[in-house]
């Protein structure tokens, strides 16, 4: 994983908890999903994020197949 992978997950692992323990209306959440948008716009800046944002989370992960035995 490079780091750039590895801040978004830890960025949406900490929006997930502050989901949970705060609400989607809390700052905290707010603040963290803020920063979350900001980083995967700034890695896709052709997306644009107020246009298509959806309300409430939206978590998103990869999908890697099982490798298939040789």
């Amino acid at each position: 994983m490079s780091s750039n992978d590895d801040l978004l997950a830890s960025l949406q692992s900490s929006m997930r908890n502050a989901l949970f323990t705060f609400g989607a209306s809390s700052q905290q959440y707010q603040n963290i999903k803020a920063m979350v948008d900001e980083h995967i716009a700034s890695k896709h800046p052709s997306t644009p994020l107020a246009s298509t944002a959806q309300p409430g989370p939206v978590f998103t992960l990869a999908h890697r197949p099982k490798p298939r035995p040789t």
